[in-house]
């Protein structure tokens, strides 16, 4: 293994190492920021809502992660309405980070889907976006560097992002609600009808997106006509 390698694994490990032993591995447990949401619930959610603003506005990969923790920490409807809103402002940023600032950069890494979307948002528009979103062919976070690069005006790409992500983020809130109530680790409490529900759901949601997505197209096809 080279020097560097080994630099790297022990620099990680050691990183690890104190923070176990400083105590650090407190602030994973889930617990502890459902106690905060109860004693300051305005402070945490802003708190979460910023991170998750921050974490979509960088277009790292955090959206279904998040939208999960936001499930465990601030329950179901909480938890979705402050994803579905920190997810499309950041989406928006993403954006428009692209289309004033990295648009070189962004053009040469994603040039092999560029055309694609070009084409897609030419032919449907809003509803190309909002297929997407149901059903992730192209990354969230990478589709927002893409939509820099389009013609698309901001708010058009905002409310098809928006309601796209309505269903999939109010399953991963929901789920995450479910995780939540988990008190100990036994086949018992975690196979809860509401658990088995979220999974259901989760499994089966690629298929409900499709027919979603389809049952829209048909709609704006008639409605055109």
């Amino acid at each position: 293994m080279p020097i560097k390698k080994l630099a790297l694994a022990a620099f990680i490990a050691t990183i690890i190492i104190l923070y176990f032993v400083g105590g650090g591995d407190k602030y994973l447990s889930i617990r502890l920021y459902q106690g905060l949401f109860e004693q300051s619930p305005i402070a945490t959610a802003a708190v979460f809502f910023i991170v998750f603003f921050i974490g979509t506005s960088f277009s790292l990969p955090v959206t279904g992660a998040l939208a999960v923790t936001s499930g465990i920490i601030f329950g179901a409807v909480n938890g979705f309405i402050i994803s579905l809103l920190s997810s499309t402002l950041g989406s928006a940023v993403s954006l428009y980070s692209s289309r004033y600032l990295f648009h070189d950069l962004v053009k040469r890494r994603f040039s092999n889907q560029l055309d694609m979307v070009n084409k897609g948002v030419e032919k449907e528009g809003a509803l190309y976006i909002f297929g997407l979103r149901m059903i992730p062919l192209i990354p969230f976070w990478s589709l927002n560097l893409l939509m820099g690069l389009t013609s698309m005006r901001v708010p058009v790409f905002m409310l098809a992002t928006l309601l796209g992500m309505v269903p999939v983020l109010l399953i991963l809130a929901y789920t995450g609600s479910q995780l939540g109530d988990i008190e100990t680790f036994s086949m018992a409490a975690i196979f809860t009808p509401g658990l088995i529900l979220a999974l259901t759901l989760l499994a089966s949601f690629p298929f409900l997106a499709k027919a979603i997505v389809a049952l829209s197209r048909r709609f704006a096809k008639t409605d055109s006509n």
